[in-house]
């Protein structure tokens, strides 16, 4: 398989499962369905990282740096994530969560001496930029009120918790970016931090969903299992080991690239399951957001 494809594959099964997860991300919160979804996913990786036995090159030493990475990026940012989706939508949160990529070449030049050259600049303007015009003009009049469109609350919160999550994302590379560095292998780098992560959620469970504001004593219903799985088999199972495929056989920048078209994605997507074709600014302020991101490669 060419590796241009495994990206965009890749970028198609985010996009899928964010709409996967869409109905009961807003009816059971966005913390209490995080929660649920990470102890599914923990469960799927450790098993597949136990056949692959990957574990060589990540050191006592490392544990430090990835638990930190933990924390800031899977407790803090995805529960931003699922937050924000759980209030604004996911076609919104992705288009907002392609700003983790300018936060973490800024990071990179303030932590690790890296270069930020003139066209990563442009790059981040260009992002912002697509950002902004989603938010503001990508909406359907038609499509406002559906499960993917709705915003429920303040969009102004909404935009918030997705900036947390951005940023949670884009820390905790940066966290975990030494220990790759070095030769640890990437899968199993994303199950320690699962492992980690995991029971951070549970024991902070309360506190998260006040905080979140998240709806009380849902009950979680058969079919929310099966989204709940569904979604985190294509975005953590599939999703990820295509993007490695991608990484491994071709060029990484290509690959990363392609692998973050998904708010691109989403919007034919969204259309298939609407009947109603997005509005003309979701289209420019995704592919703004995404020639972005290009540049800052």
């Amino acid at each position: 398989m060419p590796y241009q494809i495994a990206a965009l594959l890749a970028a198609t099964c985010w996009a899928l499962s964010s709409l996967i997860l869409a109905e009961p991300v807003r009816r059971l919160g966005g913390p209490r369905f995080c929660r649920l979804r990470m102890l599914y996913v923990s469960i799927v990786l450790l098993v597949i990282s136990v056949f692959r036995n990957q574990w060589d090159n990540i050191e006592f030493g490392d544990l430090g740096l990835l638990t930190l990475s933990a924390i800031v990026g899977l407790v803090v940012g995805d529960i931003g994530l699922f937050t924000a989706m759980a209030r604004i939508g996911p076609r919104r949160t992705s288009v907002l969560f392609t700003t983790n990529a300018p936060l973490a070449a800024l990071g990179g030049v303030l932590l690790f001496d890296e270069v930020l050259r003139s066209w990563a600049l442009l790059g981040a303007v260009l992002t912002v930029g697509g950002v902004m015009l989603a938010i503001n003009y990508g909406t359907n009049q038609n499509a406002q009120g559906s499960i993917f469109e709705r915003i429920d609350g303040s969009l102004k919160i909404g935009v918030f918790w997705a900036g947390v999550g951005a940023f949670g994302q884009a820390a905790g590379a940066l966290a975990a970016k030494p220990v790759l560095d070095h030769g640890a292998d990437t899968l199993s780098v994303a199950t320690l931090r699962v492992l980690i992560a995991t029971p951070l959620m549970w024991l902070l469970a309360k506190p998260t969903d006040k905080l979140a504001q998240a709806p009380e004593k849902e009950q979680i219903l058969r079919t929310d299992w099966v989204r709940l799985a569904a979604s985190g088999t294509l975005a953590m199972v599939l999703g990820m080991s295509f993007l490695l495929y991608a990484i491994g056989r071709g060029d990484t920048g290509i690959a990363s690239i392609l692998g973050g078209t998904t708010p691109v994605i989403m919007l034919p997507l969204l259309w298939i399951a609407t009947r109603r074709l997005p509005a003309l600014g979701a289209w420019v302020g995704a592919i703004l957001s995404i020639i972005g991101i290009a540049f800052m490669m």
